[in-house]
């Protein structure tokens, strides 16, 4: 099974958590918990990454963003945006060494 490289996906996570935490969110508010999710897929894609922690902490975003985030609002949208670059890294990002 090849590996899949996260390293750039894992940048845009980063940039993510730096513009909300930029907004200095409020202890346990939604964005506050967004950047706990994020967190965790950042420290997640982190070589050596494995596939179904991946997985799993995407699960644990897209459970969040269903149950939490209003999907017309810039939360949603940028749940949305990480998600496809998920999908993106996971589709492209098969550059790992065999």
């Amino acid at each position: 099974m090849r590996e899949i490289y996260f390293g750039d996906f894992r940048l845009i996570v980063i940039e993510h958590i730096r513009e909300i935490e930029a907004l200095h969110p409020g202890s346990q508010s939604i964005e506050w918990f967004l950047v706990r999710y994020l967190k965790r897929i950042a420290q997640n894609a982190n070589p050596p990454t494995s596939r179904g922690r991946m997985e799993n902490s995407m699960r644990g975003l897209i459970r969040f963003y269903v149950d939490n985030v209003d999907e017309n609002s810039a939360l949603g949208e940028r749940c949305r945006f990480i998600h496809e670059a998920y999908v993106h890294a996971l589709r492209t990002g098969s550059a790992g060494d065999e």
